[in-house]
């Protein structure tokens, strides 16, 4: 379920708003899952996750790599694809009937529900993926300093 995740990287639980709603209300199961997640990360702060956060993550899950990452991972009764086909108004029935296709944000959340270990992944790999950027840009940032120590030592070199 990817109403609510963990971002070890800035320390945070982060939430959909829907799902903050609903937690807000006493005895909620919602409610009982955000307090069982705070008492296991209790130097976290919780924040509710923007839209543009969401859309952000796992870029470039299109439908057709999902139509591939099922095939190879489904059940040998093809139930998962069954149920991917439904939601595309791929199947039969659906054609049948002339049903629109569920909207990506959906067809999304229920393949992550379908796959933890893909969102598992991904999570791990955008958090390698920022220590590397930070690794750089520290690197970046000491040349750019060293540079202008050498610059300083230079001029004041030169007028002494």
């Amino acid at each position: 379920m990817m109403n609510m995740r963990i971002n070890a990287t800035k320390r945070t639980i982060e939430m959909t708003k829907k799902f903050a709603a609903t937690a807000s209300k006493y005895g909620t199961d919602e409610y009982k899952m955000l307090q069982e997640v705070r008492r296991d990360y209790p130097g976290y702060s919780v924040q509710i996750m923007n839209r543009k956060t969401v859309q952000n993550d796992f870029k470039g899950l299109t439908y057709e790599y999902m139509e591939m990452y099922i095939e190879k991972h489904d059940s040998e009764s093809g139930s998962i694809m069954k149920e991917f086909n439904m939601l595309r108004a791929k199947d039969k029935d659906s054609i049948a009937i002339g049903a629109e296709s569920e909207s990506y944000m959906i067809i999304k959340s229920w393949f992550l529900d379908q796959f933890p270990a893909f969102a598992e992944y991904y999570e791990k790999r955008n958090e390698m993926a920022e220590n590397i950027k930070k690794k750089a840009n520290a690197t970046n940032e000491a040349k750019r300093k060293a540079a202008l120590d050498a610059k300083r030592a230079l001029l004041l070199a030169r007028f002494s």
